[in-house]
């Protein structure tokens, strides 16, 4: 577990703080306004992720008349309600948990960017 803990450091939370010591030194000497520039530049970064994760929890919500359509259609078969459901979301080209794998991603880095500014 050590091993894990040195490579958070290491790749994480030291690169953060590095800019962090720059901003600082660049922001007229004031850790407020480097954290919030520092902020602004991470969310700036992570915007792409959040549209993606945006744009496939609205089209998980579209769809939800449609599933719940086809979870009345096939109340007492589960199995065909599953692959119903599966070939509605391969057909509208939404992946359902499609919207997971940018928060996953952003996890890390706002984890990291807390424990940097402790």
């Amino acid at each position: 577990m050590e091993v894990f803990g040195q490579i958070w450091s290491n790749v994480i939370i030291q690169p953060m703080i590095n800019t962090l010591v720059l901003l600082y030194s660049l922001a007229f000497s004031n850790f407020g306004i480097a954290i919030a520039i520092f902020t602004i530049l991470i969310r700036g970064v992570m915007m792409p992720l959040t549209i993606k994760q945006s744009r496939q929890m609205k089209a998980m919500s579209a769809l939800q008349p449609k599933i719940k359509e086809i979870q009345g259609r096939f109340a007492n078969d589960k199995q065909k309600q599953s692959q119903e459901t599966m070939k509605l979301y391969k057909e509208q080209g939404v992946n359902p948990i499609g919207c997971l794998g940018p928060m996953f991603i952003q996890m890390p880095i706002w984890i990291g960017l807390y424990q940097a500014i402790l």
